[in-house]
């Protein structure tokens, strides 16, 4: 049964006997629908769990990549700890070679402090001290260089790995940052869909206790009424005869009926405001659903929010492995080009330093041949030096036996100087054979040449010095004078054409370090080429195995995202279906409502026709009749209730029978003790105190005048807003709702 209301705030009510079997029917579709709701509900929390599922495993994979990221790391530092123990490994071995410079430095000047008043002459020769310093800036600078180069290089790949390691922590940090946020959101809306599913189920579980109390008690009454009637029906059946002559009996009967169909309406009435219950419950249900499917389309919004925001990080990602793998092609082009450019130096190198070699041994094989031209004529020489001593030695014996003796003396020097040469000699060409392998031997030795070439100059310079106190006594000898300058000049050509030579294999030694630098330079290079190559290696791999699982992401992303879809689209249809089942609903409730409000108009036209029959009637009928009737209406009127209040409320099987007239025999009650002809009789009962009240309620409109129907009719409406029926109800047929 259902309610309505009309545009005069009149409430009409319509029932149907068979109302209670409807809404049973109903209630098990509802819980039919109840049991499909909750079912897809845990589908979907199994799929909610699946879903946490994924993320937990995805999680762990985040886990694990920062692991690795944070292994790279300490890799990384690992590295930098290493390149800087090289570098100051690098820096002592500058001090100490800046030391030994010095200390040689140091040696070197001593030794020019010591020989510069001996070797005036040779002056012009010797280094300066700014020629030394800027020898030595430039030796410094060329040792310096590569380390500085070297040293730029390890700051920018610092700076370069610290940028990385920024990056990946904010990266990190951002990640982490996200995850938490969807962690809370999901939390939150778990938790939300678990207390309305727990209030859904709470509420559903209170109306199906509601419902199962309601009918276990509608079924209890109904027992002991059937048990009522069918005692009354024992006893009705042995006063039957004498409750139909008895019109007060019948009258007292009809009260029943309409007791008993007012309990029928109360208990219809009741039914309605169960049901609009169940409606406004659904209607909550329906906005429930609505709510679900916003937040559902929040949930769509937001996954294809994180979908474009996963995306661009992909591209990012593309873009940066792209580019790296053009710095790194670029970067290997380089080196090759720098390696070939090396070795084409390395070769034009050693056919300069092979050219020289070359040159050198020329210009040594060029000096001996002219020592020993220079030796030849120095015998030519000390022969006439002889001859010439013994001419003079006629003359003077003395000066000639002094003469002799530092002729002697020269010659002796001579050979000894002789003799130093081949050792030079000797040792030059074991330093040509041994260059690459005995550097330092090589350079003692030399220093010790020089060391002996400055001994026998300071001797030559002493002969010059005695020579020149005998010029005043050997006149004769100015021209063995002439011949000795001539061959201190050629011994001073020597001596310089010896330190040339030695200039040029300091030159060569040191040129051959710098090579054997650049060349270490480079295998280091080469090493630090290979190290970036496997390590962006590795970094591609790991770029291509997060690339593997961004798109397994991705691809999850999208199973959820279509399964979203679905549900949204599952939702829509019920929505839309609800919708259609409704909008059916109130077209067939407004043709309901037009059609009783025309069934009121006619039924008010019908009681305004009605009261002007009765106006009419009532000025025809005489005053003394019309009291007449009016007592007798109302005291048949009372009988009447009388009878009905016994029927209800008087228990027959505890009436003492002497109390009750049977005016009938009693063999009247063996047709009736069947339970059908129970029904029957009950139902013949109900029909005849119908008919009785109708023809009560004719003779009333009758021979009553207006004053006493209004009366009872305004008594009756009364008595029905009291109990929520209508006597209209019995005329409306509900098979519409």
């Amino acid at each position: 049964a259902i309610e309505f209301v009309n545009q005069n705030r009149c409430r009409v009510y319509y029932t149907k006997p068979a109302l209670p079997q409807l809404s049973t029917f109903n209630l098990g579709k509802m819980d039919q629908q109840n049991i499909t709701e909750s079912l897809a509900k845990l589908s979907q929390e199994t799929e909610l769990q699946k879903m946490l599922a994924d993320e937990k495993m995805r999680c762990d994979m985040h886990k694990t990549n920062y692991q690795t990221l944070k292994a790279e790391h300490t890799r990384l530092q690992n590295d930098m700890k290493r390149l800087q123990d090289d570098l100051d490994r690098v820096r002592e071995e500058k001090k100490t070679a800046e030391e030994k410079l010095q200390s040689l430095l140091t040696k070197a000047n001593k030794e020019l402090a010591e020989h510069a008043g001996q070797i005036a002459d040779l002056k012009s020769q010797v280094l300066t001290p700014q020629k030394l310093e800027l020898v030595k800036l430039k030796i410094s600078e060329d040792m310096e260089q590569p380390f500085r180069d070297r040293l730029t290089q390890v700051c920018k790949d610092l700076d370069h790995f610290r940028e990385g390691y920024n990056k990946l922590r904010y990266e990190n940090t951002f990640l982490k940052s996200e995850y938490e946020h969807e962690q809370a959101e999901r939390k939150r809306v778990m938790e939300e869909m678990k207390s309305q599913h727990e209030a859904e189920i709470e509420s559903l579980r209170k109306d199906k206790e509601t419902i199962i109390a309601r009918y276990s008690q509608d079924n209890n009454q109904d027992g002991e009424k059937v048990r009522n009637l069918h005692r009354e029906n024992a006893q009705l059946n042995l006063k039957l005869k004498g409750l139909l002559s008895e019109l007060n009996e019948i009258r007292a009967q009809r009260e029943q009926a309409g007791l008993q169909s007012d309990h029928v309406t109360r208990l219809q009435a009741r039914q309605l405001s169960e049901h609009a219950t169940n409606i406004k419950t659904l209607e909550t249900e329906k906005n429930s659903l609505k709510l679900h499917m916003d937040q559902l389309q929040k949930e769509l919004t937001s996954s294809q929010d994180e979908q474009r925001i996963l995306n661009n990080k992909i591209h990012d990602l593309e873009r940066q492995n792209s580019e790296l793998r053009g710095q790194l092609e670029e970067t290997t082009h380089q080196k090759k080009l720098e390696l070939t450019k090396a070795k084409m130096e390395a070769v034009r190198i050693r056919g300069e330093l092979e050219r020289e070699k070359d040159a050198i041994v020329n210009q040594l094989e060029e000096l001996k041949v002219k020592v020993e031209i220079a030796e030849s004529s120095l015998q030519a020489q000390s022969n006439l030096v002889a001859e010439k001593e013994k001419e003079t030695a006629r003359k003077v014996q003395s000066v000639r036996e002094e003469e002799w003796e530092k002729v002697s003396q020269l010659e002796t020097e001579n050979s000894d100087l002789d003799a130093r040469l081949q050792e030079a000699e000797k040792l030059y060409k074991e330093f040509e054979y041994k260059s690459k392998q005995e550097s330092s031997e090589l350079d003692e030795r030399v220093h010790e040449a020089e060391r002996k070439q400055d001994e026998s100059q300071k001797e030559i310079s002493n002969l010059k010095t005695k020579l020149e106190q005998q010029r005043s006594l050997q006149e004769d000898l100015d021209t063995e004078r002439n011949q000795a300058s001539k061959m201190r000049e050629k011994l001073q050509q020597t001596s310089a054409e010896l330190q040339s030579i030695k200039a040029l294999e300091k030159q060569l030694n040191h040129e051959i370090e710098k090579h054997r630098d650049i060349i270490e330079n480079l295998r280091d290079e080469l090493r630090e080429v290979k190290y970036d190559s496997e390590r962006r290696r590795a970094s591609r791999a790991q770029l291509e195995q997060h690339k593997m699982n961004w798109s397994d992401e991705r691809q999850q992303y999208q199973n959820r995202i279509d399964n979203l879809d679905k549900q949204v689209k599952d939702t829509l249809k019920k929505v839309h279906e609800q919708e259609t089942i409704t909008k059916k609903k109130k077209k067939r409730y407004q043709k309901i409502v037009d059609r009783l409000k025309d069934e009121i108009q006619l039924l008010q036209a019908q009681k305004e026709e009605l009261e002007t029959e009765k106006q009419a009637l009532r000025n025809q009928i005489p005053k003394d009749t019309y009291t007449k009737a009016v007592r007798k209406l109302r005291d048949l009127q009372r009988r009447h209730t009388d009878f009905k209040n016994l029927m209800t409320s008087v228990e027959l099987s505890q009436m003492p029978l002497g109390a009750i007239s049977f005016t009938g025999p009693t063999e009247a009650s063996t047709p009736f003790n069947t339970k059908l002809g129970r029904k029957e009789h009950l139902a013949d009962i109900h029909e005849r105190l119908n008919e009785l009240g109708e023809n009560q309620r004719q003779q009333m409109d009758a021979l009553i005048g207006g004053a006493l129907t209004a009366r009872t009719d305004y008594s009756e409406v009364e008595t029905d807003k009291e109990n929520g029926t209508s006597p209209l109800l019995s005329k409306m047929d509900l098979d519409d709702l």
